[in-house]
C-alpha cells in the first residue's frame, strides 16, 4: 500500500470516528454526559483565550522541559551501561523497580517535597519517559554488529571513535523509536501532573471544568493536547527523516 493510500485510509478511519462519537451523543442526548465533536469546539471556542493564553504555555513548558531531559537522562544512563556491564548490572534493576511504582502513587509525595511548582510537574514527565529512552537506547547500542566493530578496531579506531561512528549511528533507529514514545508520554504526564494539583495548565482547567459538570469544556483542552501530540510528532517525523537519510524510506 503506498504512502498516500495509508494516509486516505488514515483520514477515512478518523472521519469514520468523528460520525460514530456525534451519532452516540445525539443517541444519548444528555450533553453533560456526552458530548459531541461540535459541542467541544464550541467550548474551545469559548473559553479560547484562557486555555491558548494561560494554561496552553504553562503545559508547553512542562512538555518541552520535561520532555527533554527525559532524553537526556534516559540516553546518559543508556550510553554508562553500554560502556561498562558492571553498571549495567548494577543499574538496570534499580531503574526497573523505579517503573514498577504508580506515578500516581508517587506524585502526591513529590508535591510534599516540590509543591505544587513546575518542577513538581516536570519531574513527573520525567519519571514516566526517561525509562524508554534508556532501555531503547541501550538495545540499540548493543545491536551493533560485532564484526563492524572488529573492523574498526582492526583499522586502529578508539573506543570513543568506534562509539560515534559506529554504536550510536546504529542505534540512532531504536532512539527515534523511543522518542515516538516520549513525545505522547510527555504530554500525558504533564496534564496528569496538572490534575494532580498546579495553578494552570491544561489539566488544569480540564478538572475545573469537570468540577463543574461541563464535560464539553473538560474535553476542549483535551482536544488540544491531542493536536499538540500530533503536532510534536510531526515536527519527530521530520527530524527522523533528516538524520535516518540512509534509510530505505518504504513506498
Amino acid at each position: 500500500m503506498s504512502r498516500k493510500s495509508r494516509r486516505a485510509w488514515g483520514i477515512g478511519f478518523g472521519i469514520f470516528l468523528l460520525a460514530l462519537w456525534e451519532g452516540l451523543a445525539l443517541l444519548i442526548g444528555k450533553k453533560y454526559i456526552l458530548p459531541g465533536p461540535w459541542d467541544v469546539l464550541c467550548a474551545l471556542w469559548e473559553f479560547r483565550v484562557e486555555i491558548f493564553t494561560v494554561h496552553l504555555p504553562a503545559t508547553l513548558e512542562v512538555i518541552l522541559i520535561g520532555g527533554v531531559l527525559s532524553v537526556l537522562i534516559g540516553a546518559l544512563f543508556a550510553v554508562f551501561m553500554d560502556v561498562d556491564p558492571r553498571v549495567e548490572r548494577a543499574l538496570y534493576p534499580i531503574l526497573t523497580v523505579s517503573q514498577t511504582i504508580p506515578t500516581m502513587c508517587l506524585a502526591p509525595i513529590f508535591v510534599l517535597w516540590l509543591g505544587y511548582s513546575v518542577r513538581m510537574r516536570i519531574l513527573v514527565v520525567i519519571l514516566i519517559n526517561f525509562f524508554t529512552v534508556t532501555v531503547n537506547l541501550y538495545d540499540g547500542l548493543q545491536s551493533t554488529r560485532a564484526d563492524r566493530t572488529e573492523l574498526l578496531a582492526t583499522f586502529g579506531a578508539s573506543r570513543t571513535q568506534q562509539f560515534w561512528k559506529l554504536r550510536l549511528p546504529s542505534a540512532m533507529p531504536y532512539f527515534f523509536s523511543a522518542l515516538k514514545v516520549t513525545v505522547p508520554w510527555a504530554v500525558i504526564g504533564a496534564a496528569v501532573s496538572e490534575w494532580l494539583g498546579a495553578p494552570s495548565g491544561l489539566g488544569t482547567f480540564s478538572r475545573a471544568r469537570m468540577m463543574d459538570l461541563d464535560a464539553a469544556g473538560l474535553l476542549a483542552p483535551l482536544l488540544v493536547l491531542t493536536v499538540l501530540a500530533l503536532l510534536l510528532n510531526g515536527v519527530l517525523g521530520l527530524a527522523e527523516k533528516k538524520c535516518l537519510h540512509w534509510r530505505r524510506d518504504p513506498a
